[in-house]
C-alpha cells in the first residue's frame, strides 16, 4: 500500500555481548551500558456493561492514527487504509485503485482494471493507466456515504455502536442485533435484525467488527478492523504534476459507498 510511512532503522556495531543482551530485551547507550527496553502497555479492564465498554471504545475513536479495513469476502468491495487522525486525512487501497482524501479533496489512482470505467473521460483513464491521479473535489451529499463521510474510517465502528440487545461473551468480545430498514420510501418497509459481534483490543479499542449482512452468506461475515493504533502516518496530496482534474462522478466507478 502507498503511504508516507517510513520505518527507521539504525546501525549498530555489535559485539557477542551486546547480541546476548539484545536477545535479552535490552540495547546499549553510547557507554555501553544497558538499557532496558520500554515495557509494554498494560492491558485495561473492560467493562462488563457493553454500553460502557462501547462508550469508553467510541471515545477513544479518531485519537490516535490507525490501519483499518474492510473485508467483504470478494475483492470488489475490500479495501485496507490507513488514517491521519490529526488531520484526518487517510488512503484506502483496494484491487483496482487507491483514493487519498486530503482536507476536502479526493485522488485517485487506477492500479487494475476498473470494473466499470464508463464514467471516466477516456484522456483522464489513459492518464490513469499511465500512473498518474486524478483529482475531485468531495462529492455533494457525502453524509449518506461511508467513505466519503467526514466521519470516515471511524464510522466502520457504527454496526457496534448502533447494535442492540448487546450482550458480552468473552474478556473482550460482544454479540448484539443491529436493525435495519428495507424498502424505507415503500408504503409497506420491512425491518430485518442482522447479527452483529465485536471485539476490543487489550486497551479498550475496537479491533473488529462483524456485521451479517448477506442472505447469500449468512456465516460469512463483512468485517471492519482498526489495528496499529499510533501508527505514523503523513498523508498528503500527490506531486501537481502527477495530478489531472477530473469530475466527481470519476467516484462511481470505484463501487464505493
Amino acid at each position: 500500500m502507498k503511504q508516507g510511512i517510513r520505518m527507521w532503522t539504525r546501525r549498530l556495531m555489535i559485539t557477542g555481548a551486546m547480541v546476548l543482551a539484545g536477545a535479552a530485551g535490552c540495547s546499549t547507550s553510547a557507554d555501553h551500558a544497558p538499557v532496558a527496553s520500554p515495557s509494554p502497555v498494560p492491558a485495561v479492564s473492560i467493562p462488563a456493561d457493553p454500553a460502557q465498554a462501547f462508550a469508553a471504545a467510541k471515545a477513544r475513536l479518531g485519537t490516535e492514527s490507525a490501519h483499518f479495513a474492510q473485508d467483504t469476502g470478494g475483492d470488489l468491495y475490500g479495501y485496507t487504509g490507513t488514517v491521519d487522525a490529526k488531520t484526518g486525512n487517510w488512503e484506502i487501497t483496494g484491487k483496482y485503485y487507491v483514493v487519498r482524501r486530503v482536507g476536502t479533496e479526493l485522488y485517485v489512482q487506477v492500479t487494475g482494471k476498473l470494473p466499470d470505467s464508463t464514467f471516466i473521460d477516456p484522456a483522464i483513464l489513459e492518464r490513469l493507466n499511465a500512473g498518474g491521479w486524478a483529482h475531485t473535489p468531495l462529492l455533494n451529499g457525502r453524509e449518506y456515504s461511508v467513505v466519503f463521510n467526514d466521519k470516515f474510517p471511524w464510522n466502520l465502528a457504527n454496526p457496534a455502536l448502533q447494535a442492540k440487545r448487546v450482550t458480552k461473551t468473552g474478556d473482550r468480545t460482544f454479540t448484539g442485533t443491529r436493525t435495519i430498514t428495507q424498502s424505507p420510501y415503500t408504503s409497506h418497509p420491512t425491518r430485518k435484525d442482522l447479527k452483529v459481534s465485536a471485539t476490543l483490543d487489550d486497551q479498550g479499542r475496537f479491533a473488529e467488527i462483524d456485521l451479517y449482512a448477506d442472505p447469500k452468506n449468512p456465516t460469512r461475515p463483512t468485517i471492519f478492523r482498526f489495528t496499529d493504533y499510533g501508527t505514523p502516518a503523513a498523508i498528503t496530496a500527490p506531486p501537481p504534476g502527477d495530478v489531472v482534474e477530473a469530475d466527481p462522478t470519476i467516484l462511481s466507478a470505484l463501487v464505493l459507498l
